[in-house]
């Protein structure tokens, strides 16, 4: 039934999940929810659709970290930077050898913190705290429940010059 245990990883949505547990048989969606056992009873996880009409397991471990903060605040906070992102090519500094990929800010909520820090539409993301940045899914996958609240330092292309801009991540919006 368990096909694929790996480490942890994160969701599309930003969850940090603390194990991959796959399996290899497909269930009814009316069971997403249920509780998967060992054989000798020992709950292992929660049944979850995954991707391509997959189904995997959310493992113990995740849900006792979750459920209480799901049962004090109803929710589970996520990051927020308030910008519409879009991977681009980044043409080579002089002295430069390659092209590399960055994200362009192509829009700018103007009650978030993208607008708050200075952000512009047109400005590309390089680097978040001194990390490189190629895609759209690396910023997603810095925008964790624990990232609220903290300070990153982003370096920008700005109309073809350096510049720089300190965020702070806000929470994502529920609506």
């Amino acid at each position: 039934m368990v096909s694929t245990v790996a480490g942890a990883w994160q969701s599309l949505h930003g969850g940090r999940i603390d194990q991959y547990i796959g399996l290899d048989l497909r269930f009814d969606r009316q069971l997403e929810g249920a509780a998967l056992l060992s054989a000798e009873g020992a709950l292992i996880g929660m049944i979850a659709a995954g991707p391509r009409h997959s189904h995997l397991v959310i493992p113990t471990a995740t849900l006792e970290r979750v459920a209480p903060v799901l049962e004090s605040k109803g929710r589970i906070a996520r990051g927020y930077l308030g910008a519409g992102l879009q991977p681009v090519r980044v043409e080579p500094a002089a002295g430069a050898a390659e092209t590399r990929t960055g994200v362009m800010v192509v829009s700018v909520d103007a009650k978030g913190p993208a607008a708050a820090a200075g952000l512009k539409q047109g400005d590309i993301i390089l680097s978040w705290n001194g990390e490189e940045i190629g895609s759209v899914r690396d910023v997603i996958h810095r925008l964790t429940p624990e990232t609220v609240g903290s300070a990153v330092d982003l370096s920008l292309s700005r109309a073809g010059q350096s510049a720089a801009v300190r965020l702070t991540i806000g929470e994502r919006p529920t609506t």
